[in-house]
């Protein structure tokens, strides 16, 4: 359990709920984030149930986002009172944006930017994600979305700086090269965390679960 204070987030490229789902339940079971990022959850018609089937599984509440945020989702725990939401879909991807507070009064925001389409497109969405979170008031914000390199990922650094920047490569899962998606913020120092089973066996189950190793960091709000 986290302390009182303290913010656990992971983020996650879910990869359309195409690997196991059990594997899935799992990891997200071991983690015990507070907030759960997640790129890439279903987006047609019929999908809408399988983001709230997760997180009833795994006691988590969907925040914000789904099919109408263009596949990205904010997942939270009961420790998290959200206060505004906003979701966008356009032709470079999706957002979902929660602020809200933890239950001692701590206020964060937490953002999934899911990216696609032809560059201008890209930068475009970060660009509007940006004029979403605003100006350094100095409340935490969190944000799951493509690190620079990328159109949109360039756009993102010019106000939030990559939380992790120390991590390795975590695509592909079982064997990484790249790291095409992390965290990044403002206002906020955070610190990674290895996830449940890493270095042994994780690499190898991980790939049959998700694409991509997820990012999980450890927040302190106070």
């Amino acid at each position: 359990m986290s302390d009182v204070a303290t913010l656990r987030v992971l983020a996650a490229d879910a990869d359309r709920f195409r690997g196991s789902r059990g594997g899935l339940v799992r990891l997200l079971r071991e983690v015990a984030a507070d907030v759960v990022l997640l790129h890439r959850v279903p987006t047609h018609p019929a999908s809408s149930h399988r983001l709230g089937a997760l997180g009833s599984d795994v006691g988590l509440l969907v925040g914000a986002g789904g099919r109408a945020a263009g596949g990205a989702a904010v997942l939270t725990t009961l420790r998290v009172e959200p206060t505004t939401t906003t979701v966008f879909r356009g032709a470079g991807g999706g957002i979902a944006l929660l602020a809200g507070r933890l239950t001692g009064g701590q206020r964060f925001r937490v953002a999934t930017v899911d990216a696609r389409g032809d560059d201008a497109d890209q930068a475009a969405l970060a660009a509007h994600l940006l004029s979403l979170v605003g100006p350094a008031d100095g409340v935490p914000t969190l944000v799951a979305g493509p690190l620079p390199g990328t159109a949109a990922g360039d756009t993102l650094a010019r106000h939030l700086a990559d939380l992790t920047p120390g991590a390795g490569p975590t695509s592909p899962a079982a064997e990484p090269r790249r790291r095409p998606l992390g965290l990044l913020g403002a206002d906020v120092a955070a610190r990674g965390l290895e996830l449940p089973g890493e270095p042994g066996r994780r690499p190898q189950l991980l790939s049959r679960v998700l694409p991509a190793r997820p990012t999980l960091v450890e927040v302190d709000l106070t």
